[in-house]
């Protein structure tokens, strides 16, 4: 069974260098149908080469409107995208200038103090306590601890 090539195979020969398709070459030189063949595409490709290449008028026209079309919708949408970019920046500084404002603007709340007041009643079961509870026997070592708390004094 004789393999014929197909006019795929015929094309890329005819693109080659005549060193290259030596195989493909010696096949078509015995083989009529493959000859055909050959032939046949090397007038197609004759035919395509002596076809005039002018085009009339209304079809550089019609290349220009749809190349221009083209042009004006990717400037229309680098625009918008632009332009939704200016805004979600601006929206954005809004955001953190007044969350930055409003952080400055509300003062921190002092601290609640609570002071309780003792009635001056002694009797004679309360215990003797020191009015400076830092200063009692049993914290004496404990004060370079507790040193800290001289400040409120």
């Amino acid at each position: 069974m004789i393999k014929h090539y197909t006019e795929a195979d015929l094309l890329e020969t005819y693109y080659m260098q005549p060193g290259e398709a030596s195989d493909i070459i010696a096949h078509v030189n015995e083989c009529n149908e493959c000859q055909d063949r050959y032939r046949r595409l090397a007038q197609k490709l004759r035919d395509v080469a002596a076809c005039p290449s002018d085009k009339p008028a209304t079809f550089w026209t019609r290349q220009r409107m749809i190349i221009t079309r083209a042009v004006e919708n990717a400037r229309r949408q680098s625009e918008t995208a632009s332009r939704r970019g200016r805004i979600a920046a601006a929206a954005m500084l809004a955001f953190v200038l007044g969350g930055a404002i409003v952080y400055k603007a509300i003062p921190p709340k002092p601290p609640v103090i609570v002071v309780q007041t003792q009635t001056a009643q002694s009797t004679a079961d309360d215990l003797q306590v020191p009015r400076d509870p830092w200063q009692s026997d049993e914290l004496k070592d404990f004060s370079g601890v507790v040193a800290w708390e001289s400040w409120r004094q």
